[in-house]
Formats: structure tokens, sequence, C-alpha cells
């Protein structure tokens, strides 16, 4: 029977796991946001922009509780937060600023295209939300409803022409949460203090294995892992080279003990495959942005998950963050998905503990799929 101390730790360790999860989703949703609330404002109101600047001057002159405008969104409350993207498009860098307006001109192009040739009705922002009539796990970022009544979702990426943009783009402990094994991640957890947090100079006189991730005690945790990598970065960043490889291994390990069907489920469902003939009330459309012009593209691993009856997922030794898995099919034709796990921020001494990248991630590092080798 579980001791009233461990079951005290564990719950413990249970709502650590919820921390920063808003953090984690502040600096990527104004990104995102300006490449698929944008287009769907524009399209609902019939706009096209001539250039960036018009594009902007247009959005802060919008009436976003319009009848058109309103369109775009599920509820008020979306309402608020597509304001609140607009507002704060003065803050972003000029060269980042010009690139995802660019972008968000480009997908405008793309949904007018598609109207030329299947008349739409209005444009959607899947914000926190999803319309109804879509289901609540589509990984859709923008969802088409046509005229004829039929609707797709859209997965926008954004890069250069030859940039490969993850189509798996989440968390380790979410993924974890999701896989049902969240479990596993005490066991994550223990490894890093051993490997990774207990080497950071004075840690062991503030934390030990079973506190060092409430919140008080890892934000001084994070505080002393910072002044250390101000003071001295390449040691610093051997921790975070083992931090990597830590999670690599559990995450390894985790997905090898899947059963076929879990492992197959779990591709089809967050990879955002665009699944070819598949038989779904709302199909999904992947559409990457290159400057300002946007085209679909397919991955090759949706015509082939389903016949897969073998996967083994494994280290890239030659690097400090990718991981594979390697699948085989019925026929014994093979495939490796390149897999990535690293930091999705840096560390600097301004920002506050919860902000900061590498060592200051703890089991939220990013994990994300890339395509096949």
């Amino acid at each position: 029977m579980e001791s009233f101390l461990q079951h005290s730790i564990n719950q413990s360790f249970a709502k650590m796991l919820q921390i920063n999860e808003a953090e984690k989703r502040v600096d990527t949703t104004q990104n995102s946001s300006v490449t698929e609330l944008f287009p769907a404002l524009a399209f609902n109101n019939n706009y096209k922009p001539t250039n960036i600047n018009s594009f902007q001057d247009f959005l802060e002159k919008l009436d976003l509780t319009s009848s058109k405008s309103k369109l775009a969104f599920v509820t008020a409350s979306n309402i608020v937060a597509g304001k609140n993207v607009i507002d704060r498009l003065k803050e972003m860098k000029p060269n980042f600023f010009k690139d995802k307006m660019g972008n968000a001109i480009g997908i405008l192009k793309y949904l007018y295209d598609i109207n030329d040739d299947k008349p739409i009705t209005k444009v959607v922002w899947g914000y926190r939300e999803k319309p109804a009539g879509i289901p609540k796990n589509h990984a859709g970022d923008i969802f088409v409803f046509f005229k004829d009544r039929s609707k797709i979702g859209i997965s926008l990426k954004a890069g250069t022409t030859k940039s490969k943009e993850p189509l798996l783009n989440t968390y380790v402990n979410t993924t974890f949460k999701k896989l049902g094994k969240e479990s596993l991640l005490k066991n994550l957890a223990d490894d890093l203090w051993d490997k990774v947090y207990s080497k950071v100079p004075g840690a062991k006189d503030i934390a030990n294995k079973n506190n060092y991730m409430e919140t008080n005690i890892r934000n001084q945790v994070t505080t002393l892992y910072v002044d250390y990598f101000v003071k001295n970065q390449t040691s610093a960043d051997e921790l975070y080279k083992q931090m990597l490889y830590v999670h690599r291994v559990h995450t390894c390990d985790m997905i090898n003990n899947l059963s076929l069907n879990e492992f197959k489920e779990w591709v089809i469902n967050n990879f955002n495959l665009q699944m070819p003939g598949a038989s779904v009330e709302v199909p999904l459309v992947l559409v990457k942005a290159v400057g300002m012009k946007a085209d679909e593209k397919n991955d090759s691993l949706a015509n082939i998950i389903g016949t897969v009856t073998k996967f083994k997922a494994t280290l890239n030794r030659s690097s400090v963050q990718e991981w594979f898995i390697d699948i085989t099919n019925a026929t014994g034709d093979k495939a490796k998905l390149k897999m990535t796990i690293r930091s999705d921020s840096g560390v600097r001494q301004e920002k506050k503990p919860g902000q900061q990248g590498r060592l200051g991630r703890y089991l939220g590092l990013k994990l994300q799929y890339s395509g096949i080798v």
C-alpha cells in the first residue's frame, strides 16, 4: 500500500506537471495568430491587401464585432484575444513582423484561390475552441466552411523553401500525458535530478529529488542555474546536453513500450497527417507559407502509417537533440521518422525564472516530428 508520504509526494508531483502551461503558450500564440487569424478576418471581410502596411492599417481599423468579422470567431472571448493580437503587432521585431505578415498574405491568397474553385461561406479561427461541427481534437488552425456545407481544417506552417517545419509540435510532458503514461514522468524527473539539476552549484542546499519542482523551490533552482550559465556557460551547456539525453532516453523507452495500436493511433491523431482518401467528416489539409505564397504540402508518412507492423525509437548518437522512430510495414519496407527534443527558448538574466529556457523548462522541453529522413 502506498505510504501517506509517498501519496503526498505523488499528488504534489501531479500538480507540478501543470505549471507553466500558460507561459509556454505566451510566446507562440502571438506569432501563430498572425498567420491564422488575419487571413480569416481579411477573407470574411472580402479584403485583398496590396502590401503589408495596408494590411496592418486595415486590421487596426477593423471592427471585430461587425457581422463579417465575427464569422472568424468561435466565442466572444476569442474576439478579445483577437484584438490583443492586433494591438501587439507593434511589439513585434520589424523583420519578424514583415515575415509573418507576408505569410498571412500568402495564406489569404491561398484561401481566395480555393474559393475560385469552390465557394467559401466563412473562415473560422481555431484559437482555443473549435467551431460547431469540428471535432475537439482536430489539428486544424483555421477552418473553411464551403457553401455546399462541406468543410476542411487547415494546419498552417511557415518557413523557407528548404525548411522542414515540424508536423508534430508539442512537449515531452504533454506527450506522456496524451499516451496515458503520466506516471512515468516521476521517473524522468528523478533521473533529471540525479544527472542534471543536482549538479547545479548550490541546488542541493535548497532542494532535493522530491521537492525540486515545487513552484517556489523550482524558481530558486532556476535562478541558481541562470547564475551558473552566466558565469560558466560551457559547463552549463554540458548540463543541458545531459538534460536532452535523459529526456530522449526516457521518451524512447516510453514509446518502445507502446502497443502497435497505441503507437499508430498516436501518430495518426497527433502528427498532423493529411490522410489520402480518408473518410472523415472534416479532412485536414497541410498548407505551408513561404514569403507571400502558400501551397499545400504532403508528408509520405500519411501513406504508410496504416500498414506499419513494427516500430522502434532510437537515439541519434551523432546529435544532442535528435532521435528516430524506425517503422516497418508488412512487406518489409522501412522508413525513419526524424524526431527532436529541445528547448524552445534561451537563457537570459532579465527573464523571470518561469520563462527561462534550457534547464528552466524541466519536463516541458519541445518534442517535434519534422518528416521522414
